[in-house]
């Protein structure tokens, strides 16, 4: 019986150093030879998964990106988005721009930055920014479809922005504190679970047939969907271990637990 492996990609099948063990990335190629599918799940953008499939040669059978906002097959073809209420945005804008602090915006294909981000502080691998000034006036446009908002501070910064966002759109939209510095805006209808409960719908796979990983919060919203969860690594925090059904140390040994009940 063919199964599905969705991993997050940072901490998770990349380590700290950008980089994965040679057994995890032979297994991986085996798990895949044998039939079986593997997408990757991330915060990232799509460019940056065809980044590391390209260098670590293989193909997911769905990319995931920007945690669950974009779903494209492996024929580069959007077959989900979940963006952003373009009714909402004029809120959002006048919410998160008043501040003082500094905002940037994803579209489906790109980062849109206010000014250059310094030297050092861009890290992705490949580097799909643009720079505009004038980010309010980019997606109040009507051909332009925001799906995340990122903003820049520590949590007593974040506080009342939450609740005024809250205040104002309730659950219309989801406001997450993603690390100690930075705060996401994005569709209720975006989340890493509810894209690949899309793809086991879509590949006929049942929840004793998935096998999800990841490190962080945002990947425990997958975490339900299968008895098979794991915490991946030694950063993986403590709720997300608490959550998962194993932790492991790498991805590598997930597929060796696979193949030996198969």
């Amino acid at each position: 019986m063919r199964k599905l492996l969705v991993c997050d990609l940072d901490g998770t099948l990349l380590d700290i150093h950008n980089n994965i063990d040679s057994t995890t990335l032979q297994s991986l190629k085996d798990f895949i030879a044998d039939g079986n599918d593997i997408s990757v799940c991330t915060g990232r953008l799509d460019e940056d998964i065809k980044y590391v499939e390209h260098r670590l040669n293989f193909k997911s059978a769905f990319r995931i990106s920007q945690n669950g906002a974009v779903i494209r097959d492996a024929q580069d073809h959007i077959v989900f988005q979940a963006t952003i209420a373009k009714t909402l945005v004029p809120t959002i804008n006048q919410i998160l721009f008043n501040q003082g602090l500094r905002v940037e915006v994803s579209g489906i294909n790109h980062r849109y930055f206010p000014s250059p981000r310094p030297q050092g502080q861009v890290a992705e691998f490949v580097d799909t920014s643009i720079v505009n000034p004038d980010l309010v006036a980019l997606t109040e446009t009507p051909a332009f479809q925001p799906a995340i908002y990122l903003t820049f501070g520590d949590t007593d910064h974040f506080r009342p922005i939450v609740a005024a966002l809250k205040g104002e759109l309730g659950d219309q939209i989801n406001v997450q504190q993603t690390s100690p510095s930075s705060l996401e805006v994005f569709s209720p209808k975006a989340s890493k679970g509810l894209a690949v409960k899309q793809i086991m719908q879509w590949q006929g796979y049942d929840a004793s047939q998935l096998y999800v990983a990841g490190d962080a919060e945002n990947d425990t919203t997958m975490f339900p969907l299968t008895p098979n969860s794991f915490a991946v690594g030694d950063l993986a925090d403590a709720q997300t271990i608490d959550r998962a059904s194993q932790h492991v140390p790498t991805v590598g040994a997930i597929i060796q637990q696979i193949m030996e009940v198969s």
